[in-house]
């Protein structure tokens, strides 16, 4: 990589690339909201097959990767403001988009094609049966889906939904019809929600490139140009892309309950150093097992795994809230006026996130226990806020779902 920096820059003067060393980072705007390429979880860590190869190109330059959150409506001006210096967040090729700034060499040809409920992917195989004033289309704001649906099919009710994260649940739930995206998010998404078909995504409406958003610096853009090539003439590209669309999204909602039960043992520490309350209940921990255990029978999972699982939850929970305690005794802390209810509030709450807990456990059950799958799991748990407020307790709290793979002698 040395030697081919080397060779970019002898012709033309570095520019960006002189900014980039000299700052010891690239800045790489990232939307967060477009699976598989880039992904914002609530804990703040993006995760994605853009989010990868943006840390790879931040290595071969020799500096660190700074992650920036952008949007689709503010891309463009993001990028004239210098908030960063290129974007890969499965950016679409546009000839506005080219009128102000410059893309990559492709990393992969796509089109806009629907997405709909399984039962109605006959009615919506063509533009005329979408562009009608009955048919009820919702597309994400700002970018290329938005452009695509006022131009293409301005007769049909358009909705324009704020979040691309949460947008196919309104199709799901009969809110909107259908969707215009690209061909490949429709792929993702339907394997994420089997209400939903892409339709024909072999074969989409229109077609359109993806690649790297650059400034106009052609030093920079050579460099980037044959750091990519490199990867798809090795087809390293493709099979990145087939791994990050086969990834386990759906462990998000597992992800999201063990975090915000962990979150709220801060929450009941401070209940229960108001009522100068032990932190250990055991009896009232063998309840909440035992229920979890009821419930989970319901689901099919297996009683030792539930047991383990809530076990882990509440040690972790105690781990926080023993923290919490020998800091709050040696400040001297007093009473906190503002601690939530421990029986109206808390426990409430952590009922309803056993039942999101369980029910994500029985929905990615094969792979939780695939031993195959241990670093896409470990991926997909990474974002944990949790971790933040005390490391040892976020591990205690995921050691179920990340068992220690063999070592070399087992």
């Amino acid at each position: 990589m040395a030697v081919l920096l080397t060779a970019v820059l002898a012709p033309a003067q570095a520019g960006r690339l002189d900014d980039i060393a000299a700052r010891g980072v690239l800045r790489v705007g990232s939307t967060g909201d477009y699976k598989p390429f880039s992904y914002l979880q609530a804990g703040g860590g993006f995760i994605g097959m853009d989010v990868e190869l943006a840390d790879e190109l931040a290595r071969s330059l020799g500096v660190r990767l700074q992650l920036v959150p952008t949007s689709w409506p503010t891309l463009m001006a993001d990028l004239g403001a210098d908030k960063f210096d290129l974007a890969l967040s499965g950016v679409s090729v546009t000839a506005e988009r080219q009128r102000r700034a410059l893309f990559s060499v492709p990393y992969l040809h796509d089109g806009k094609t629907p997405i709909t409920r399984c039962e109605n992917v006959a009615r919506y195989q063509t533009l005329a049966q979408i562009d009608r004033p009955d048919v009820r289309l919702i597309v994400n704001p700002g970018g290329t889906n938005e452009r695509f649906a006022r131009a293409r099919a301005p007769h049909a009710q358009l909705t324009v939904y704020p979040d691309n994260v949460t947008i196919f649940g309104q199709i799901v739930s009969g809110a909107a019809d259908l969707m215009m995206t690209d061909a490949i998010e429709t792929r993702l998404q339907q394997r994420l929600h089997p209400q939903l078909c892409a339709v024909h995504p072999e074969a989409p409406i229109d077609m359109t490139d993806k690649a790297i958003l650059l400034p106009r610096d052609a030093a920079l853009k050579a460099y980037v140009d044959r750091w990519l090539q490199q990867r798809l003439d090795n087809g390293d590209v493709p099979k990145r892309l087939e791994r990050w669309l086969a990834f386990p999204w759906g462990l998000e909602p597992l992800r999201e309950a063990i975090d915000r039960r962990l979150l709220l043992a801060q929450d009941v520490a401070r209940a229960k150093w108001n009522a100068k309350a032990a932190i250990e209940d055991l009896p009232r921990e063998e309840q909440v097992i035992a229920a979890a255990v009821r419930q989970g029978a319901t689901l099919g999972l297996p009683e030792a795994w539930v047991r383990t699982v809530f076990r882990a939850q509440i040690e972790a929970s105690k781990t926080v809230q023993r923290a919490l305690y020998a800091r709050w005794q040696a400040e001297g802390a007093g009473r906190f006026d503002d601690a939530p209810d421990l029986a109206k509030t808390i426990r409430p709450e952590l009922d309803r996130l056993t039942t999101q807990l369980l029910r994500a456990m029985a929905d990615n059950e094969a792979v939780l226990h695939d031993s195959g799958r241990r670093a896409d799991v470990a991926i997909a748990m990474q974002g944990l806020q949790a971790r933040a407020v005390n490391p040892a307790a976020a591990g205690q709290a995921l050691a179920p779902f990340l068992p220690a793979a063999p070592s070399a002698g087992e």
